[in-house]
């Protein structure tokens, strides 16, 4: 039994008659006629009867029809799927992400994206920047964003570099400086990453090339407790504008305000791909939406810098 032949079977189910069948299927009576009886006779026994010039199904014929109908609504669900395929609106996204971003940058990305698309699924899994890296490499990922550190063949990648904000206590004295330098942050207590992240280094690189005491009081894993610490004037820090945009997101104006820090010291980061795979559309949107909220935070730093203003 072909398509042919189950189409026109189901229009006579559904219609009552080979004429009405014909018309919504766009043939001739005769045609549709002849495809119903080469079908009974494939198949061996009569689907209709015909009484007073009126078709009538025989029990076996209605047993076929529902089990043709189950057949024609899965045909239905497989266009409908092709359908939100085509407008991104069918899949499942994987995401990996560094930790800095996962408290709210990313979690607040995704949600956008998922309210935009209700049919989509996705994971969203916080691993160290070496983690996201390498699951990305062998495919777990269907995209990712880490600290770049070095080049992996494994991984098509997109590079940015952020330039680092000073955080200070809203009533700092240095508060009042329109940018903030190593000479004003000589001796100044600080807040900093561990000592073998990116930031620390270049800081520290920077402090004994001007001859500047970078005076370290508090190190902690993630930039978001350091903010907490610099809210309770512990110290200064600083810090990547991604976690600067997630600060902002929630805290309360008044206690923290950010500067522009020089000579600048850079957050380097990658929306991440494997590397010869193709990309689904979900992923390429995705993508094109992580990239655009990275480049705002570079292009247009007036929001943040202007955040928490007294």
């Amino acid at each position: 039994m072909n398509l042919r032949q189950m189409e026109a079977f189901r229009a006579v189910m559904l219609t009552g008659s080979v004429s009405q069948a014909a018309k919504q299927l766009f043939r001739t009576q005769p045609a549709v006629s002849m495809v119903i009886s080469s079908l009974e006779e494939q198949i061996g026994f009569q689907l209709f009867e015909r009484r007073k010039k009126r078709l009538y199904a025989t029990p076996e014929a209605k047993y076929l029809y529902a089990e043709i109908e189950e057949i024609f609504s899965r045909i239905n669900d497989v266009s409908q799927t092709l359908q939100d395929i085509q407008n991104k609106q069918y899949g499942f996204l994987r995401i990996g992400c560094m930790p800095g971003p996962s408290n709210f940058f990313m979690p607040d990305l995704v949600a956008d994206f998922l309210e935009e698309h209700p049919k989509i699924q996705a994971s969203l899994q916080t691993r160290t920047s070496n983690s996201v890296r390498e699951w990305v490499a062998s495919g777990q990922y269907d995209i990712g964003l880490s600290e770049i550190t070095e080049l992996d063949p494994a991984i098509d990648k997109e590079l940015f570099a952020l330039p680092c904000l000073c955080a200070l206590p809203a009533d700092h004295p240095l508060a009042n400086e329109a940018v903030i330098t190593p000479s004003l942050l000589d001796a100044e207590p600080m807040i900093t990453l561990h000592p073998d992240h990116m930031i620390f280094r270049a800081l520290q690189q920077l402090f004994e090339s001007t001859g500047h005491l970078m005076n370290v009081r508090l190190q902690t894993r993630f930039f978001i407790p350091a903010l907490r610490l610099v809210e309770r004037r512990m110290g200064v820090c600083v810090m990547d504008p991604i976690s600067v945009a997630s600060y902002c997101s929630y805290a309360q104006p008044g206690k923290v305000v950010f500067r522009p820090f020089t000579p600048e010291v850079l957050l380097k980061i990658g929306i991440l791909f494997p590397a010869n795979s193709v990309r689904s559309r979900i992923t390429q949107e995705f993508a094109e939406q992580l990239r655009r909220k990275i480049i705002a935070l570079d292009e247009q730093p007036e929001q943040l810098l202007s955040w928490g203003q007294l």
